[in-house]
């Protein structure tokens, strides 16, 4: 319930101040697995939404509410974080082809979200 109400209150403060575009940083869980191989598709069914059902109905809800607004929106969906170095890069895109066990660095996560701010 956390991320669903926070995300509502987050959304309405943000068309009410008149923010541009909000950047939602969300998980690999939630989405439709275009972007992975059909073994990472199974593991993902098979293995994670039992574990994480309720956080994942809770993120898709705000998902949900974000995607209901008027505002200009951005989901990211890092696949793995870790406390690494940062890389420099990283690959970015709707459908764009991932591991599911592939790590990010937090910085380079960092990046990516304040790239999708723009």
């Amino acid at each position: 319930m956390f991320m669903s109400v926070g995300t509502a209150n987050m959304v309405a403060a943000a068309e009410a101040v008149g923010v541009r575009r909000f950047v939602f940083q969300s998980g690999i869980g939630l989405s439709d697995g275009t972007e992975m191989t059909r073994i990472d598709r199974w593991v993902l069914r098979a293995l994670w939404r039992p574990m994480f059902s309720a956080a994942i109905r809770d993120k898709a809800e705000g998902e949900r509410i974000l995607r209901a607004s008027a505002l200009e929106w951005v989901v990211v969906r890092p696949v793995g974080l870790g406390d690494s170095p940062a890389a420099g890069s990283y690959l970015a895109g709707p459908n764009a082809r991932v591991a599911l066990f592939a790590t990010l660095s937090f910085a380079d996560c960092a990046a990516c979200l304040l790239r999708a701010v723009y």
